[in-house]
Parts: structure tokens; C-alpha cells; sequence
């Protein structure tokens, strides 16, 4: 029986908030456990076998933490994770209702418009270098190698595919907010 599980890019695969946090409680469900989230945690994360744990994850981005920002989550009971880059993730245990880190549609607005602003900061900038690729790769055909041209296509065009992957993530998460 494998006692450990691997998992690379989850917070790629996942790139929803709920999404991720669902993840997180289906794997603690079935007995896979995280025991600390860290800045690569969004390229691997290892997962230990246990016992099936009802577990109430909580996907939260903040760039700046106020300084009662933690402490205010261990008062309500939430064990700190750890964060890759600026997402903390939360749990805690429960047993009957589901807990909730956001109590209010103006937290979870909140949560989805800084999930959002970090998410277009990624797609400006691959928007931005599918363009200046395009722009080169036609105003300088006529200076460019014929494998210098292809090269430059396919990083245009592959900028572009991330670009509007990363405009998809953006709009369900403003559509899911706004139900």
C-alpha cells in the first residue's frame, strides 16, 4: 500500500480558489494529507496516507498581511498550512456543518477580486509577449531565418493559448461570484 502521493502542479490544475480547496478536501477524504503547504507547493506537493479526515480548506490570497491576519485565524480555530507565494491555505476539522473562512458575499467578493488581480498581472504579461513576438516575428521577417520566424510564431502562439486560459480562469471566477 503506497503510504505517500506526488502531485505536480496542483495549483495550476486548480486554479480556482473553491476548485483547489475542493481538491484539498476530496484527497483529506480519502485519506491523503498535506501536512505543510510551502512556496513550491504549487509546482509538487506530497501527500502522506492516513485516516479519512473531514477537513474544511481555505484558499486565501493576500499579497500583504495585516499584522492580526493570522492570529485572527487561529483564534476561529484554522491551522495554518503555510503559503506559496501570497496564498495562504487554511484547515480545520469539523464534523457537522461545514465551516466557513468567509462569512459574508463581500469576503468571498473580496478573495475572488485579489484571485483575479493576481491572475491578470500573469495575463498582461503573456498577452504583452505574444504580441511583441507577433510584432517581430512580422515587421523583421524580411532580417529573420526562416527558423527564427517558426520560433517566434510558436512563442506567440503558445503566449497566446496561456493568455487565454488565464482570461477563461478570470471570467469563471467573476461569473461565479456574481451568482
Amino acid at each position: 500500500m503506497k503510504t505517500k502521493k506526488i502531485v505536480f502542479f496542483p495549483a495550476f490544475k486548480r486554479v480556482v480558489p473553491a476548485d483547489f480547496e475542493n481538491w484539498l478536501e476530496n484527497m483529506a477524504a480519502e485519506g491523503w494529507h498535506i501536512e505543510r503547504v510551502r512556496q513550491w507547493s504549487s509546482i509538487i506537493m506530497i501527500f502522506k496516507k492516513g485516516k479519512s479526515k473531514k477537513y474544511r480548506f481555505v484558499y486565501d490570497l493576500r499579497a500583504i498581511a495585516g499584522k492580526d491576519y493570522i492570529s485572527t485565524y487561529r483564534q476561529f480555530g484554522w491551522e495554518n498550512l503555510g503559503r506559496m507565494a501570497s496564498v495562504y491555505i487554511w484547515r480545520m476539522e469539523y464534523d457537522g456543518k461545514r465551516p466557513e473562512a468567509f462569512t459574508d458575499n463581500d469576503s468571498i467578493a473580496g478573495r475572488d477580486k485579489r484571485t483575479i488581480a493576481a491572475v491578470s498581472v500573469s495575463f498582461s504579461l503573456f498577452l504583452l509577449a505574444a504580441l511583441t513576438m507577433s510584432i517581430a516575428a512580422i515587421f523583421f521577417s524580411g532580417t529573420l531565418s526562416a527558423n527564427d520566424r517558426t520560433q517566434l510564431i510558436i512563442g506567440a502562439v503558445f503566449f497566446i493559448v496561456l493568455a487565454v486560459l488565464l482570461g477563461t480562469v478570470m471570467l469563471y471566477i467573476h461569473k461565479r461570484g456574481r451568482q
